[in-house]
This record gives C-alpha cells, sequence and structure tokens, in this order.
C-alpha cells in the first residue's frame, strides 16, 4: 500500500501489508492453530486480491480498501508524512532458478484516509 496527497499520483513509496514473519516459534505456530484471526483476515484479503488479478470486482477493491482504513484508523498501519488517500497494489511474485521477480497487475483507485465513514 502508499499514501498520496493528490488522487491522481501514484506512491512513491509502497509498503507490504502484514508481511508473513521468516520463522514461527513452536509454542506460536501451535496457539495459531486454534486462534489467529489476523491471519484469517489476511487469507480473506487474499482471496478478494485472487478476484481482482482474474477479473475486476469493485466489491473485492472496496473490501481491501475498507479493512486496510481500518488498519489505519486502529494505529497497525502508520501513514507517513502527509497523507490524504491510501492505495494498494496487488503483485505477482515468481520465482525462477533463485530469482524473484514481480510485475504489478492491479492497482487500485485512491481511497479517502478521512476515519469517518470507514465499516469494522
Amino acid at each position: 500500500m502508499g499514501f498520496v496527497t493528490d488522487p491522481t499520483a501514484q506512491p512513491s513509496n509502497w509498503v507490504a501489508f502484514r508481511a508473513l514473519p521468516e520463522q514461527i516459534g513452536f509454542f506460536s505456530g501451535l496457539l495459531r492453530l486454534f486462534h489467529n484471526p489476523q491471519w484469517n483476515e489476511l487469507l480473506y484479503i487474499n482471496t478478494c486480491a485472487e478476484h481482482l488479478f482474474e477479473s475486476y470486482s469493485e466489491f473485492s477493491e472496496q473490501e481491501i480498501g475498507n479493512r486496510l482504513l481500518v488498519a489505519l484508523r486502529s494505529g497497525e498501519i502508520v501513514a507517513t508524512g502527509e497523507a490524504d488517500y491510501l492505495m494498494f497494489r496487488i503483485r505477482v511474485l515468481e520465482f525462477d532458478a533463485g530469482q524473484s521477480q514481480g510485475e504489478v497487475v492491479f492497482v487500485s483507485r485512491p481511497f479517502a484516509v478521512s476515519l469517518s465513514g470507514v465499516r469494522q
């Protein structure tokens, strides 16, 4: 995701949302088997992203945008500098012979950062 002040601009800095940890300890992994609401939400967001990858869906775009705005309101995401709009993009990563390549397949419309009217 990225932040902009002008709705016609593209973010210059994109940041991953809920990047996966490189390693999970045994007890943390065991706990996650039984209770992990953040992972469940991330799976839902991933499903919405897959729908956008296959074909555009306003519902899927809105769902991801709303969940990012809720994370912003809760403090999980912190906007750097002035930010009037939030945008997200979907990248497809391919790994070949130890090399990774990414291609952007979708860029969202800007979502107003105004925290009123955000669904939870």
